[in-house]
């Protein structure tokens, strides 16, 4: 069964990898971090790590058992870009959005140097939707890494932050 999401914008979350470290100011007050622990405390196994970086090898195929066509957040709950995912599991996540064709997948980051590296290497379906997170002006080169991709669809996500300084938004 898939997860259900309470986030306006998708139908749907898929986590293969839970927990992440805070790279920039957007991070400050990550919905993710306060959601973990949360998780953790409720019992849920995913979450036995807290936010450490983990990767679930038995969430991989899931999207392959929802027949429904659903809108997909991948990651929800990390970032597939993250240094320490290792790059066979991306390929395999890329794999597994490419079989499953009639789902609609959004990956958001906002470790934009990373996702640039792999972009030639990763087989981008139409149904893959990329995006990075712009927090404020000092993070524009991430739009200027996902206009290099191959990704076929992509998006921003304009998530000004307290801490920020104003003046992008």
């Amino acid at each position: 069964m898939s997860q259900n999401s309470a986030i306006e914008w998708t139908e749907s979350t898929w986590n293969p990898v839970t927990g992440c470290t805070k790279i920039s100011d957007g991070c400050l007050n990550c919905y993710a971090a306060r959601m973990t622990r949360r998780l953790k405390a409720m019992g849920s196994a995913n979450y036995k790590n807290g936010f450490k970086l983990t990767v679930h090898q038995d969430s991989l195929q899931l999207p392959l058992k929802w027949k429904k066509p659903q809108l997909i957040f991948v990651n929800s709950m990390s970032d597939l870009f993250h240094r320490d995912v290792p790059d066979r599991f991306i390929f395999d996540m890329f794999k597994v959005m490419q079989e499953a064709h009639w789902h609609k997948f959004q990956i958001l980051t906002k470790r934009s140097e990373r996702l640039l590296c792999m972009s030639n290497e990763l087989p981008w379906a139409d149904n893959i939707l990329m995006g990075v997170t712009v927090e404020s002006e000092k993070y524009l080169y991430r739009l200027e890494h996902l206009k290099k991709t191959g990704a076929k669809t992509k998006f921003l996500s304009l998530a000004p932050c307290p801490a920020c300084s104003p003046g992008l938004i």
